[in-house]
């Protein structure tokens, strides 16, 4: 007891008001720095929401193309996600010297309840999709198929290039167990085939 009662006396009152007073001061600094990372890192990942990745294919030749898409970040909402992508019988070295025509399937994965729609040009025509099922590989995973049954020609004779919409809602009706979801990427494979006319 005598050596603290020692040290307290030896203290300047002035100078540890001044140390404390800064010490609070770098607190407080320090908190509300890391709450306005916080708020900045919120932010940044509701923007990186509604970027909308765009696709291209460009089929010359009778051949199958497939790319996929990563559908990440996503919360339910009321409002859909719009992807795009363009079908061409041109690239830039060539057009297909025969005419064309081509299917499309789109697999997805299941880790994500979501509702899909394909359309031809903006989301304001009709819906392609034919078929919606679901199937299981080897490894019991789920993969669901999204057939559309409409052939698309394309005449050897000028350049075409086809838009599509993928239409993609994530139900509002999830909002409250949406944590269950989060960090949970869907995958997208847009398949086309291509056969020439006969």
């Amino acid at each position: 007891m005598k050596g603290i009662k020692k040290i307290f006396k030896n203290i300047d009152i002035k100078d540890f008001k001044h140390y404390l007073f800064f010490s609070f001061l770098l607190i407080i600094t320090l908190i509300t720095l890391s709450l306005f990372n916080f708020t900045e890192a919120r932010y940044e990942s509701n923007t990186k929401i509604d970027v909308k990745p765009t696709l291209a294919f460009f089929i010359v030749d009778v051949e199958s193309q497939s790319k996929q898409i990563k559908l990440e970040g996503m919360v339910p909402r009321n409002e859909p996600y719009l992807y795009t992508f363009n079908v061409s019988n041109f690239n830039e070295e060539k057009r297909a010297n025969v005419d064309l025509t081509y299917t499309i399937e789109i697999v997805t994965t299941t880790n994500i309840p979501l509702n899909f729609k394909l359309f031809r040009g903006s989301a304001t025509s009709s819906n392609e999709v034919d078929s919606d099922t679901i199937t299981t590989d080897d490894n019991g995973v789920y993969f669901r198929h999204l057939i559309i049954n409409d052939t698309n020609v394309m005449n050897y004779s000028s350049d075409v290039t086809d838009l599509y919409t993928l239409w993609v809602e994530f139900p509002v009706e999830y909002q409250n167990n949406a944590d269950d979801y989060a960090g949970i990427i869907e995958l997208v494979d847009v398949r086309i085939r291509a056969e020439q006319v006969v």
